[in-house]
């Protein structure tokens, strides 16, 4: 099955840290206000963001977060930027982390990187390492979608954007994990929809 990454898209430029936070924060600004408040209901001490990215995901709970990237760019500017929390470069599949070391495990703006495949082997690792909560959140293709709000998602350098639905299907499937709450988000100037799934550990 072939990867739905495309990370060197455009020559690589979109991995350059800065001109990611340019991009985002014109095209798809508010990602991590719109986390903040799907977790704001949950008790939590400690938080991993896989592929954590430039590290915005900190601000949710910054001193008992821990983001992890294979990208030792992002993770330098994560780390520049947010020093109150952890970082650290690692394999989503190789997580250099205990059986049940945080309360949450999380995975956003990443899934349409990945195909099915990958993404079940990566949230059977956030299953094991999380004690409480598994939470995925992308953006996800829906009903009207514009036809801007499509070609900036055809330029992404993920391939495999899926919808509300498919999402939901796919992670019932999921084993040791149950589905507690399914939301989305739009984030500015309203190209994006960001799906949101919070699972508790069964």
């Amino acid at each position: 099955m072939a990867t739905a990454d495309r990370k060197m898209r455009f020559g690589g430029l979109l991995e350059n840290p800065y001109v990611s936070m340019i991009q985002r924060n014109i095209l798809d600004h508010g990602r991590w206000q719109g986390l903040a408040n799907t977790l704001r209901s949950l008790e939590l001490n400690t938080v991993l963001d896989i592929g954590c990215g430039l590290g915005e995901n900190s601000k949710v709970n910054p001193r008992g977060y821990i983001g992890i990237d294979n990208s030792s760019p992002r993770i330098s500017f994560a780390r520049k930027h947010f020093s109150a929390s952890r970082f650290l470069v690692a394999d989503a599949l190789k997580l250099p982390l205990k059986e049940k070391s945080c309360d949450l495990a999380m995975l956003i703006d990443t899934s349409h990187h990945l195909n099915d495949e990958e993404l079940s082997n990566i949230i059977t690792t956030m299953t094991r390492v999380s004690k409480k909560w598994v939470l995925v959140s992308d953006p996800v293709v829906f009903e009207g979608q514009s036809g801007i709000s499509r070609f900036f998602y055809d330029l992404d350098r993920g391939a495999k954007f899926r919808t509300m639905d498919e999402m939901v299907s796919f992670l019932d499937e999921r084993r040791g994990l149950v589905m507690e709450k399914t939301d989305f988000f739009v984030t500015f100037p309203g190209l994006y929809r960001h799906g949101v799934f919070l699972l508790r550990l069964a």
